[in-house]
């Protein structure tokens, strides 16, 4: 690998990611700029060329790897983690006979890369100056002007580049429904008392200081209008989340009407330089409405060093800064994971204060759940609505199902497909047998619910 070549590969690294992780003190950005930063000055006053040290380190790697592989230094630590595809094998002796500076500490294999574990600790300090240099001014006299000419003089650089940048994302973008009295649809919603009271304080928060704004008034400063969501699957968490986003634009407070539901597969890329991109087209295309990140304690894995969690969490927390009035984004979990994963993640605790809570349904929510999902559809009657209150409610209190409106919803399914094996067949079926679901088909449902 030529030092032309290389610094092709570092201009293209550049564009892609040149995000610093605050917290850890750590940059993932594979050499960033060798043109402009080749001469850094010690504390002694000498001057250093830490980019040809790094230069040849990555050079003596060449013959053992190739040159399609990714690295990330972790300075506080004085780590290298260098990860390289599975049809490139080599070994910790292969690797420690060309990095003579170096102590290669592991190699090890997931589903799709090898990753070799490095101590820089002895090569020497020019990888603080570096890390010091980034720290203090990581976008300064860039020339990036050639990347493109670059580019085209080097294919090679351009194959490196995981197709995956360029797809597009399967983004659940729900227009809200401007038919519905939404602040109506959230009151009559069963159970969850404690956290609609919240909701509601918060949209009323919010639509105050848009009456102080329309009358030339102060309006607090730093209320977020962010939230996590805690609590266990089919708790509402969703539902709520769409209804908060009628709501507020209802009442003229955010400017579209949808709510952006995705997750860490949207988010996070399996390449380094392509989370950073994913998760800026998410975020714009949440902008003027609601972003919605369900399961959102997945996005870190902090006992991973070549995870890209963390690059998905550092766009988000910059998306939340640079878009404060066009940008509302909700993350969804469950409690013990999503406390968790703040705790990991103090910048987003701090930016996202409001934790509403949701609470598992009573046995009598349950029940009611399941009436008005029969009732809202409209598609059949019961043979004996209280035959079905009371063998519900005693099967909830014995078998404690999880999943709860999830399972309740389950039940439902279950019935309509009981009456569909009991009556499509029969000849000539009359209207209200094709409307009813009998006692029997509620027990078969039951019998073919499953609890967990």
């Amino acid at each position: 690998m030529t030092f032309e070549e290389l610094k092709t590969y570092a201009q293209l690294f550049y564009r892609e990611n040149h995000q610093l992780d605050q917290q850890l003190q750590t940059q993932t950005f594979r050499i960033k700029n060798i043109k402009s930063y080749q001469h850094v000055k010690n504390d002694d006053g000498n001057t250093t060329d830490w980019t040809d040290n790094m230069v040849v380190l990555l050079h003596q790697l060449s013959p053992v790897i190739g040159k399609t592989f990714g690295y990330q230094f972790d300075f506080k630590n004085r780590k290298m983690y260098l990860y390289f595809p599975l049809d490139q094998k080599t070994t910790v002796a292969d690797l420690q006979a060309h990095l003579p500076l170096v102590d290669v500490e592991t190699i090890v294999a997931d589903d799709s890369s090898y990753l070799a574990t490095i101590n820089i600790a002895k090569a020497n300090d020019r990888y603080d100056y570096a890390a010091k240099l980034f720290a203090e001014n990581p976008l300064a006299d860039l020339d990036l002007s050639n990347l493109d000419e670059d580019a085209k003089k080097n294919p090679k650089a351009e194959n490196h580049e995981p197709a995956e940048a360029n797809n597009d994302l399967n983004l659940n973008i729900e227009t809200i429904d401007t038919s519905i009295d939404a602040m109506q649809e959230l009151n009559d919603l069963t159970g969850l008392e404690e956290a609609k009271k919240q909701i509601i304080d918060m949209i009323a928060i919010a639509k105050m200081n848009q009456l102080r704004e329309k009358h030339g008034l102060k309006t607090p400063t730093g209320i977020s209008k962010h939230m996590v969501f805690v609590g266990n699957p089919g708790t509402g968490k969703t539902t709520v989340a769409k209804l908060f986003a009628a709501i507020l634009f209802q009442n003229g407070i955010i400017s579209d009407n949808k709510l952006v539901n995705t997750d860490r597969s949207d988010l996070v890329g399996h390449y380094t330089g392509t989370t950073a991109d994913r998760t800026k087209r998410v975020i714009e295309n949440s902008l003027g409405g609601v972003l919605f990140i369900d399961e959102a304690y997945q996005l870190s894995h902090p006992d991973s060093p070549t995870d890209f969690g963390h690059e998905a969490i550092d766009q988000l927390i910059i998306g939340m800064e640079n878009h404060r009035k066009d940008l509302i984004v909700i993350l969804a979990g469950y409690t013990d994971k999503m406390e968790e994963f703040l705790n990991d993640n103090p910048g987003l605790r701090s930016r996202i204060p409001n934790r509403i809570y949701f609470a598992d349904y009573q046995v009598e929510e349950l029940v009611q759940i399941l009436f008005n999902m029969i009732k809202h559809e409209g598609i059949v009657k019961l043979e004996d609505p209280v035959y079905l209150e009371t063998t519900v409610t005693a099967y909830i209190t014995n078998h404690h199902p999880s999943g709860n409106a999830r399972w309740a919803r389950n039940l439902y399914q279950a019935m309509l497909q009981m009456q569909a094996r009991r009556v499509a067949f029969q000849k000539n079926p009359t209207k209200k047998t094709l409307e009813t679901i009998t006692n029997d088909d509620l027990n078969q449902a039951l019998a073919a619910t499953p609890a967990d």
